[in-house]
């Protein structure tokens, strides 16, 4: 397996060099194993953390990671030089065996490719970056959402109003905070408003999902809470921003986690990910 995974991972970098094209191809791309190649020490210290992002959006989109199968999606980060100028080019690359047509031969083949160009700058550079990936990463689920109707399959039919009746949420911290004791689970707290679009996408777009709403009930309650009725306890109120995730230890009712507004639900999804492979 280290054999195939090294030789994987030389393809890429042959094909990155060549400035290779792709078909932009995602239907039936159920796995892959994320990984990360960065040349340059300035980049190696966010290896981790892009690859927590990479786990975050294959989870979004149902996507196995796991197995180590033989598909890779890379981040491909190399420096470059125009001038005075010196950039930073971010290759996003999914590589993976394809049969040729009329035949049962399998070739490696790059079946989607995105380019991204920033400039180096010190002072920005770990904020760029992650912009740059989260981006990436965004237009590669919508590429696959639009080729695959797999989510749209596995998410539920649900509007602010009726959410947590529809999600079987409960609506009180009380009860909530009973029911987690009993089950010995922790609390997860969904801060909400009835005005709030982010919270809107955030309903309708990740915690509906079927497959993420298995991973959130299997080691939490959740409780869906409006912001604007201050009916809960006011270490829940100090941040005034919603969406807000909360997990809350249910035995101490100490805050462990918290993921402020829509653009945390790939730091969300990941904490999903890591709790539910302990």
């Amino acid at each position: 397996m280290r054999h195939f995974k090294l030789m994987l991972l030389a393809l890429l970098l042959a094909t990155f060099s060549l400035n290779a094209q792709s078909f932009y191809v995602l239907t039936g791309v159920d796995s892959y194993d994320p990984i990360v190649l960065a040349d340059g020490k300035e980049f190696e210290e966010f290896n981790e953390d892009i690859k927590s992002l990479m786990e975050a959006n294959a989870l979004e989109l149902d996507i196995n990671t796991t197995g180590h199968p033989s598909r890779v999606l890379a981040f491909i980060i190399t420096k470059f030089s125009v001038g005075d100028t010196v950039g930073v080019q971010i290759a996003l690359e999914l590589g993976e065996y394809v049969k040729r047509k009329g035949s049962d031969d399998e070739v490696f083949a790059l079946t989607y490719l995105d380019e991204k160009s920033i400039e180096l700058t010190k002072d920005d550079l770990e904020d760029d970056l992650a912009d740059a990936v989260e981006e990436m990463l965004e237009k590669f689920a919508t590429q696959f959402k639009d080729d695959n109707k797999k989510i749209s399959e596995t998410k539920k039919t649900v509007t602010h109003e009726t959410f947590d009746k529809d999600m079987a949420y409960e609506n009180d911290y009380k009860i909530a905070l009973a029911k987690a004791k009993k089950e010995g689970k922790n609390l997860m707290v969904f801060m909400t408003t009835s005005y709030c679009p982010w919270c809107r996408k955030l309903e309708n777009r990740i915690l509906s999902q079927e497959h993420i709403d298995k991973r959130i009930k299997a080691m939490h309650v959740p409780v869906m809470l409006n912001y604007d009725k201050k009916k809960f306890p006011k270490n829940l109120g100090k941040i005034n921003v919603t969406p807000t995730l909360y997990v809350v230890d249910a035995k101490t009712e100490k805050i462990t986690e918290t993921f402020v507004g829509f653009s945390a639900r790939t730091m969300f999804l990941s904490y999903l990910n890591k709790q539910n492979a302990k």
